[in-house]
């Protein structure tokens, strides 16, 4: 059966991305919430970690994933790299000896333990003891005081507390107030807009530079040559160039030479992600990783709809639909500035149709939430198995992680 899995960022203080956690469902349609969620859950080791490893999934962060109680007594985290899983035991997993047992052997081993959507219940004491995260549901713990007392309460100097289904600001704010250390939600996918007087100057030049990276001129000296101009800009360059992705045996040390090893095609793509980290800051790292994996998965739907004449429109409209959140500008000040179509710029306006790119674009946000009947169906009206979706996906984190943008 076909794995179909979305990636969540879990942040820390700094907005700065400390892991993911593995939102999934095998190709029957089932989630991990199924009757059986030792399946699901081992479909996704076996499909994803197995044959793939953790470092094309998550990179170098954490990889956070869900286990049933039989899981647990089954050592199959084992199987896995110490240094990068994440053991969340789910809420419904009894504290019975044998899985404490159980989970004091990954610990002792050097597993890192967190308990998912917690609600203390007697008996719980012992793997709270062994946690290492406790994980608190901020929409069914919606009390201020619930989630605090929990940080009161089991803070012991070891344990982190993640705040979980974090979806506005004031409660991202409250959370930072109270204490709690790593963050998840949708609130981080799109965050609030610091709202400006227009277009700061140093991020119109980088808009700019968009602009002219968007056309089909400049060709390849000028495009070297407008690189070349800008140390920081060449240096991000050379780094990506040297990456594993495009390493071929040889440092590269020139943009010149980075060029003939990338290609045209592929030189611009980056210079354009290169400009948009400009736009950005430290506080965008997980915008600026979901507008790079969102703008390769748009490219790579079109290669498997047979779609090729939108490739390079939709990678351009991926890239720039959360510009507004980089720049801390409305959307509607940014979009005169927009290589964009019209088409794309009423997209970025949230105003559907039925056109491929508006589907596209739909299905996209769908798989990114993990709304697996949205996508399905969304699927269905671009003529793409769910299947071909889900390999489009992989290739999207794949292509974003091993070049090591964050």
């Amino acid at each position: 059966m076909a794995l179909v899995f979305a990636r969540q960022p879990i942040l820390d203080r700094n907005n700065r991305i400390y892991g993911y956690e593995l939102l999934y469902r095998d190709g029957m349609g089932q989630s991990y919430q199924s009757k059986d969620g030792d399946a699901a859950t081992s479909q996704v080791m076996a499909a994803s970690f197995l044959s793939m490893g953790f470092e094309e999934i998550s990179g170098t962060k954490k990889a956070f994933i869900n286990f049933t109680d039989r899981m647990l007594q089954n050592k199959i985290a084992t199987l896995f790299p110490k240094k990068q899983l994440v053991v969340e035991i789910l809420e419904n997993v009894e504290p019975t000896a044998e899985i404490i047992e159980a989970c004091r052997k990954l610990k002792a081993r050097g597993y890192m333990l967190a308990l998912d959507d917690f609600i203390f219940r007697p008996g719980y004491e012992a793997l709270i003891e062994l946690a290492d995260i406790i994980k608190v549901d901020f929409q069914s713990t919606r009390l201020p005081a619930a989630r605090l007392e929990i940080i009161r309460r089991f803070a012991n100097g070891k344990i982190h507390f993640l705040a979980e289904k974090v979806e506005t600001h004031e409660d991202h704010q409250m959370a930072m107030r109270m204490g709690y250390g790593l963050f998840q939600g949708y609130y981080y996918c799109k965050p609030v807009l610091v709202h400006s007087q227009g277009v700061p100057p140093s991020k119109m030049n980088h808009l700019q530079l968009i602009k002219l990276l968007k056309q089909e001129e400049p060709g390849f000296d000028e495009l070297v040559d407008l690189i070349e101009k800008d140390v920081a800009f060449s240096l991000e360059i050379l780094k990506i160039a040297n990456s594993v992705y495009y390493y071929r045996g040889n440092q590269v040390t020139s943009v010149r030479r980075a060029a003939l090893t990338m290609g045209l095609k592929e030189l611009k793509k980056w210079a354009f992600i290169t400009a948009l980290r400009k736009i950005g800051d430290s506080d965008h790292d997980a915008v600026i990783k979901t507008s790079v994996e969102r703008a390769k998965f748009l490219e790579l739907l079109c290669d498997q709809s047979g779609r090729i004449f939108y490739k390079t429109e939709m990678f351009t409209l991926g890239l720039l639909s959360m510009i507004d959140v980089l720049t801390g500008c409305e959307m509607s000040e940014l979009l005169p500035e927009l290589p964009l179509s019209e088409e794309a710029k009423r997209i970025l306006r949230s105003s559907y149709d039925d056109s491929v790119m508006s589907i596209f674009f739909r299905l996209m946000l769908a798989f990114e939430q993990g709304n697996w009947e949205e996508q399905e169906s969304l699927s269905g009206l671009c003529g793409i198995a769910p299947e071909q979706v889900a390999e489009a996906y992989t290739g999207a984190v794949i292509w974003a992680n091993r070049c090591d943008l964050v």
